[in-house]
């Protein structure tokens, strides 16, 4: 990722909704990425830019599936 940072922090587990789990699964394994780099680069991308993420969130809430 390009940004990593030495961390004496534990990684940690979070617990989503198991449909959107397995889509997202799917989803990564067609395009031969990994589930945990995806995430750390949404919540990256959240961090440094929360106003307009947060914006691409509420725009899509409700269009579309879970």
């Amino acid at each position: 990722m390009g940004n990593e940072v030495m961390t004496k922090t534990k990684s940690k587990s979070v617990i989503i909704d198991g449909d959107i789990h397995n889509k997202f699964k799917e989803f990564c394994k067609e395009k031969s990425l990994k589930i945990g780099g995806v995430i750390e680069d949404l919540i990256l991308v959240y961090l440094n830019n929360p106003k307009g993420f947060q914006k691409l969130i509420d725009e899509h809430k409700g269009h579309g599936e879970k």
